[in-house]
């Protein structure tokens, strides 16, 4: 059974209205709570007139039922907590009245603090007046913080249920005050609460977001303009408060619709079966498509970083992959080479150390000696050029060097020059085809002493003939893909 924490009892042969902390003296001194005692409430009379509550003191009390604990009290009040009548569906009309007296006594006090939370509020009805000092229709703003301590000792429940599920975390003054109105009155006029999840987090999440079943659809044949006016005040935050309109005005217009209105069912026009089935499947719905949205957002939301992450990796591959087919587009081929054509470009790619459209002109395996040496007079030249830093080439072609004049040089002179090709066997049409080459081959001084390395420090040199060494070649191409690949490379040295 649960143990209400604000209630009236008899105190110095008087009737008093205690605030339940539910702390013994021990913990009561620990929390320090005693600065509860100088808390003020705020009571409000149907006529306007506004008082000042105060507590009396503090004294260890058996509460209703539980153990004794430490009770701060003060006047007595003789009034039901509000919260108690809003989630009493049947009670609906007397709900009503009471959020109507709340909504008339929160204008009244004007700026002054007083608590949104409906726990925090105490409403005198007639049975309420019975042998209590304040008319019915008086509302009692109790202290929000000793209210807030007694609700937190009922359990998180009743904390949820009495005051967090309507009332906006960001709101404050009349703000917050008509979104807490717009709550209580779609509760008391539907039956549930527009934002029912029992986790905080997730509560203020469905309220930041305005993420409710709209009026229409939760109450069906509610006045148009009261649903409007909920609806407005119930929105997203930068919404809340009814966009332009003030939460002091939203107050008023609740007031006014409210007391033109004889009761609950007053505030309802009549609906057909067949209308009431249209509005039951427009909800089905709507809510299908909302929950979708809402979940998919919130997805995004919590996993922006991975999203933001798979995301960067998906763009890395796509880029990756663009730039493997374009290096593939932009690598050499011999497509649309005849075999003699193959391999002039196999013998001319040694002077320019083309060692790309060397493997090109070749099949797979074949000619690695060729292209190994290609390849390190490539990181040669560069390291060359890198150290010495002068403006002779680190390497000149030997189709140039012969077509200058084949004079005495300083640069190493490589390539292939005297090419002469003659056909053994096959044709272009036939699979596979035959060759022998004849050429010079010019080859640096160092390479031809067998001591060139990767990243050797090259030696001063003086103008000099490069040598160069004669050489016939016997060769195989072959078709791939429809194009001519030299297969095979038999050399002899003449």
């Amino acid at each position: 059974m649960m143990v209400r924490r604000i209630y009236r009892f008899e105190h110095e042969g008087k009737t008093a209205l205690g605030f339940d902390t539910g702390l013994d003296s021990r913990a009561f001194a620990q929390a320090r709570l005693a600065q509860f005692i100088t808390e003020p409430g705020l009571i409000v009379l149907p006529g306007g007139t506004v008082e000042t509550w105060k507590p009396s003191g503090v004294v260890e009390h058996g509460g209703t039922g539980g153990p004794a604990s430490m009770v701060i009290w003060g006047p007595s009040f003789n009034g039901e907590r509000l919260d108690l009548l809003i989630n009493d569906k049947a009670r609906q009309n007397e709900a009503l009245a009471a959020v109507t007296r709340w909504i008339e006594a929160r204008l009244l006090p004007g700026e002054q603090a007083v608590s949104p939370m409906p726990f925090a509020a105490l409403i005198a009805d007639n049975a309420a007046a019975d042998g209590g000092a304040y008319p019915p229709g008086t509302v009692f703003f109790a202290p929000e913080n000793l209210a807030a301590r007694c609700i937190q000792a009922e359990g998180t429940e009743v904390r949820v249920s009495g005051g967090e599920q309507y009332v906006h975390p960001d709101l404050s003054g009349t703000e917050a005050a008509a979104f807490t109105a717009a709550a209580m009155l779609y509760r008391v006029l539907s039956g549930t609460p527009p934002f029912p999840a029992p986790n905080e987090d997730l509560l203020h999440e469905d309220m930041r977001e305005g993420n409710f079943p709209p009026v229409r659809f939760a109450a069906f044949g509610l006045d148009e303009t009261l649903a409007g006016l909920i609806q407005s005040a119930l929105g997203p935050a930068e919404k809340a408060g009814g966009g332009t309109q003030t939460g002091t005005a939203l107050l008023g217009q609740f007031l006014e619709i409210l007391k033109s209105a004889t009761d609950a069912s007053s505030l309802f026009h009549p609906l057909s079966a067949e209308e009431r089935r249209g509005l039951a499947r427009e909800k089905e719905r709507f809510l299908k498509r909302k929950n979708i949205a809402v979940q998919t957002r919130r997805f995004v939301i919590r996993n922006a970083a991975i999203i933001a992450g798979c995301a960067l990796a998906i763009l890395i591959a796509v880029l990756t992959v663009r730039s493997v087919v374009k290096s593939r587009a932009d690598r050499p081929s011999t497509t649309g080479m005849d075999s003699a054509r193959v391999i002039q470009s196999y013998y001319g790619a040694f002077g320019e150390l083309d060692h790309p459209l060397m493997e090109a002109c070749l099949a797979k395996g074949v000619g690695k000696s060729d292209i190994d040496m290609v390849v390190n007079l490539f990181v040669i030249g560069k390291v060359r050029q890198a150290y010495e830093m002068r403006g002779k080439p680190p390497l000149i072609s030997a189709p140039e060097w012969k077509e200058s004049g084949a004079g005495p040089v300083e640069s190493p002179v490589f390539g292939v020059t005297d090419l002469e090709i003659e056909r053994l066997s096959g044709g272009e049409d036939a699979e596979e085809i035959r060759y022998r080459a004849a050429y010079t081959l010019w080859l640096p001084q160092q390479q031809q002493d067998g001591e060139a390395a990767a990243g050797t420090e090259p030696a001063e040199e003086t103008a000099r003939l490069p040598e160069g060494v004669q050489y016939t070649d016997t060769l195989t191409l072959v078709k791939h893909k429809g194009n001519w690949r030299i297969a095979e490379i038999n050399r002899a040295q003449r």
